[in-house]
């Protein structure tokens, strides 16, 4: 649930951004083309681009608990959650789910990490506030008064390089 989340919660941070420049259109050699955000050759763009696009909003979305929990996700994916390092099991470590377990049951290096349905919630709850604090600038641009401002905002992702030309 937790990998989920963190992939859902990138998802949307990357189709608010596409959904302000699915307006727009450039022209090149006579071709008409809508906008995208850049990919670097993939699908979806990297992180690093969501980050200065939703910086460019005025929106910070890799707060310390969204790096936390992006860490823990892939830490859950690539290393099927094993705490492979004494610097993992500090940052990963639950103090409050392991409160009355016998020392068998604790997180070690070499063991999984705990989860425990509190630390998800939590985890999940920090993605939502992140999204939170990002949606009043998507609104803005796209439904409400701060249409005005695209034109700052699409020239501040170009420049940033953080969007191409799409083909029709």
């Amino acid at each position: 649930m937790l990998k989920a989340g963190v992939t859902a919660f990138e998802v949307y941070l990357e189709q608010a951004l596409q959904e302000v420049l699915n307006g727009y259109r450039v022209t090149i050699d006579g071709q008409q083309c809508s906008l995208r955000l850049a990919s670097r050759g993939f699908e979806s763009p990297p992180w690093g681009t969501l980050v200065k696009a939703h910086a460019v909003l005025k929106s910070e979305v890799d707060t310390a608990d969204v790096k936390w929990a992006r860490d823990l996700r892939h830490l859950l994916t690539h290393q099927d959650g094993e705490l492979r390092t004494q610097d993992a099991l500090e940052k990963f470590r639950d103090a409050d789910a392991e409160r009355g377990r016998e020392e068998i049951d604790r997180a070690y290096v070499g063991g999984k990490v705990h989860l425990g349905a509190e630390r998800v919630v939590r985890t999940l709850d920090a993605l939502a506030s992140a999204v939170c604090a990002a949606d009043p600038a998507v609104w803005s641009l796209v439904w409400g008064s701060g249409r005005g401002d695209d034109c700052r905002v699409l020239a501040e992702l170009e420049q940033a390089k953080l969007i191409e030309a799409a083909a029709p």
